[in-house]
């Protein structure tokens, strides 16, 4: 059985929420897994001024899907799309809308971009690779699965993480498959997975057994699994250990995260743990020049030593709020909650020195920061750029 997608209920609009299921192949709406209330917003007193420089609609947005669509930012060009098919593209400084395509199928991923082209995934299993340049789609590739993530191109290749859980390497120029590997699934899974990271000759992306591997990017080769965490409890629900957030790697170490486990980081090269901290997450991490960021499952945003895993600080006045894996814009920490609005942190210790509401829809994707620009796109289409300062 197929449901085309997962649309937020209002009903349970800031609960604690499994960001949605997948079971036994079929999806299923959002399911509070905790009911209690989100905690209100207490006043904060801004110690940084920050900016919206412009803001814009891209329509329809999600239409109610849980999709997590982020923009993507080329050569003063930001390129964002909506559920309904349509890519758009505007002056990255101003907001000036430059043009738009549509696609024809409704989108579950992206905007990726390189190498001259931008990547979307559908709901109906195809990637679609549209020229930056002309604008026009050069290729689709149909894949059996919804795309669910795709990576950023390197060496030729983009690498595709399907909703059934295969990872699958594509010829950028002719969008031809060149390997395919995966990990079987349990039977109850979170919605959402990781988009695959290149470094070097090396993929590593997350997968729904609470493994994280890597294949070579060559010829797709495994090189090495490593288990984060491992099912416990007496129901399928309790024995969730999905790696579905963002994971990193930075200086040959591979940073992840899961529900019901832990945080990892492990050498690139073997898979070898050098440390772990327990805690659960299924929207991931960023890894900073001092400490490894954690949005856990009842939101609450953690700061991790990067050399040990020890933790530094932890910020609990976001909890059950929804937000997103947080984002480093300067000497501050960005997440964005289920109310549409955007949080600064100190990367020091945790502490709010700003705040702003974007919209009443939820931002379910984390911002994105180029240079001293950050930009946010929400469920209902709102996007924006912030900046610091007067």
């Amino acid at each position: 059985m197929t449901m085309q997608g997962i649309f937020r209920q209002a009903a349970v609009a800031g609960l604690v929420v499994i960001s949605s299921l997948v079971l036994g192949g079929c999806s299923l709406f959002e399911t509070p897994v905790n009911t209690r209330p989100p905690a209100p917003l207490a006043p904060i007193k801004s110690s940084l001024a920050v900016k919206q420089v412009w803001s814009a609609s891209l329509g329809s947005g999600n239409r109610g899907y849980l999709l997590r669509l982020q923009p993507w930012v080329s050569g003063g060009v930001l390129y964002a799309a909506d559920q309904a098919g349509k890519l758009y593209a505007f002056k990255a400084a101003s907001g000036d809308h430059l043009w738009s395509v549509k696609i024809g199928q409704h989108l579950t991923a992206g905007v990726s971009g390189g190498e001259g082209m931008l990547f979307l995934g559908t709901q109906n299993g195809n990637v679609v690779a549209v020229s930056i340049k002309t604008h026009g789609v050069i290729w689709r590739t149909q894949l059996g699965s919804e795309v669910m993530a795709i990576s950023k191109p390197a060496q030729g290749e983009v690498v595709i993480h399907t909703n059934a859980g295969k990872v699958i390497a594509l010829d950028v120029s002719t969008g031809n498959i060149i390997w395919n590997q995966g990990i079987e699934s349990p039977n109850l899974i979170l919605r959402g997975k990781t988009a695959p990271v290149i470094s070097g000759n090396t993929v590593v992306t997350g997968f729904s057994t609470g493994q994280i591997a890597a294949f070579s990017l060559s010829d797709g080769t495994p090189l090495w699994q490593l288990t984060v965490a491992e099912p416990r409890g007496a129901s399928e629900l309790q024995r969730m250990v999905d790696v579905s957030g963002r994971i990193d790697v930075i200086d040959g170490v591979v940073f992840a995260a899961s529900y019901h486990g832990r945080v990892v980081a492990a050498t690139l090269g073997k898979g070898q743990l050098l440390w772990s901290h327990p805690m659960s997450s299924y929207v991931g991490l960023a890894v900073g020049t001092h400490a490894v960021y954690v949005t856990d499952s009842h939101s609450a945003i953690w700061a991790l030593d990067l050399a040990t895993g020890a933790s530094l600080w932890k910020q609990s006045a976001l909890r059950f709020r929804e937000a997103t894996v947080p984002v480093i814009d300067g000497d501050y920490l960005v997440v964005g909650d289920y109310q549409g609005y955007l949080h600064w942190l100190s990367l020091q210790n945790g502490a709010f020195v700003a705040r702003k509401h974007l919209t009443d829809s939820p931002i379910d994707a984390p911002p994105v920061v180029v240079g001293h620009d950050l930009y946010v796109q929400a469920a209902d289409g709102t996007l924006a750029m912030y900046r610091i300062g007067k």
